[in-house]
């Protein structure tokens, strides 16, 4: 498939089944239409009229998307589609590669209704032995655990991980060790890249107000953007409130139903006791061979 940007892959065939299916259990009546085949019998789902009227596109517009003939459809009409037809994140992701052969721009659901999809990993995220946390894309905490209570003097969950982290005075004189030199260059750069991604959300354009008026974030926040915007793999020193001084490694994941929710594991090493080496990754069998160097470890190890 071609277009403007140079030419496309896509699979047809997955796409027209996953639309034809997708549209067959759309109820035409709840969207204002009535269906009726010329014998007067009722057709399931949307029609392809349907979803031109829908989506204000000529005649044979979604026709020749769902045939695979749409030269380079738009993300837009493509969002337009995917929300008609309700599908869901992972459907969405699938559905974008079928028709453009690349992954989405961005995810389908955004804001409150996406971030609250975090709640149910609720019981995920309390039966880690480890501290964690789950929170949307501007730091919002949305369920945490007993472990990670511990953590904080008086055991008070910040509402907000990123701004407690920044601007609060427990995070930046008790709690993070050496926060000026260890903690603010790297949260700074995550605050701009979220900012810069979602320019509209209201505690964004906070964080990124309080960065540039506070004179000891203003300088980071206005630095050249590193490019490690993200904490996953990071270990910082950390003085806990029960536990006192050591290190706390970060491990970061995205759930696949909810692209924009942060899932935060964090394994905390008290200071002395001896850091566990990563054991080498190795492929076995004369069938793996192939992989041994994709799975190598870096020379003088992970860090």
């Amino acid at each position: 498939m071609a277009g403007g940007d140079g030419p496309r892959t896509m699979d047809a065939e997955a796409m027209r089944q996953m639309l034809s299916e997708r549209r067959a259990l759309i109820s035409p009546e709840d969207l204002g239409f009535t269906r009726r085949d010329p014998r007067g019998r009722r057709s399931p789902g949307l029609s392809q009229a349907h979803m031109d009227q829908l989506t204000h596109r000529s005649p044979g517009t979604y026709g020749r998307l769902e045939r695979g003939a749409l030269d380079s459809p738009s993300a837009d009409y493509l969002r337009a589609i995917a929300g008609i037809l309700e599908l869901t994140e992972q459907e969405w992701s699938a559905f974008y590669g079928y028709a453009r052969g690349e992954r989405p721009p961005a995810p389908l659901l955004s804001g409150p209704a996406e971030a609250s999809r975090a709640y149910t990993w609720a019981e995920v995220v309390e039966g880690f032995s480890s501290m964690a946390y789950a929170c949307d894309y501007a730091g919002n905490v949305l369920a945490y655990n007993e472990p990670l209570a511990r953590m904080f003097p008086d055991r008070r969950v910040p509402v907000n991980t990123l701004w407690w982290l920044l601007f609060s005075d427990d995070a930046r004189n008790r709690v993070l060790v050496d926060w000026e030199a260890c903690w603010a260059p790297v949260l700074v750069p995550q605050i701009r890249a979220a900012a810069a991604q979602y320019p509209e959300d209201p505690t964004l354009r906070r964080l990124k107000e309080r960065c540039l008026a506070d004179p000891r974030t203003r300088h980071l926040y206005r630095g050249v953007p590193v490019g490690h915007a993200h904490p996953d793999g990071d270990e910082k020193p950390l003085r806990h409130a029960e536990l006192g001084r050591g290190w706390v490694t970060m491990c970061v994941s995205v759930p696949l139903g909810a692209p924009e929710v942060r899932l935060f594991l964090l394994r905390f090493r008290a200071e002395g006791e001896p850091r566990k080496g990563r054991p080498e990754l190795r492929a076995e069998g004369e069938g793996a061979r192939g992989l041994a160097g994709f799975f190598a470890v870096p020379a003088g190890g992970f860090r």
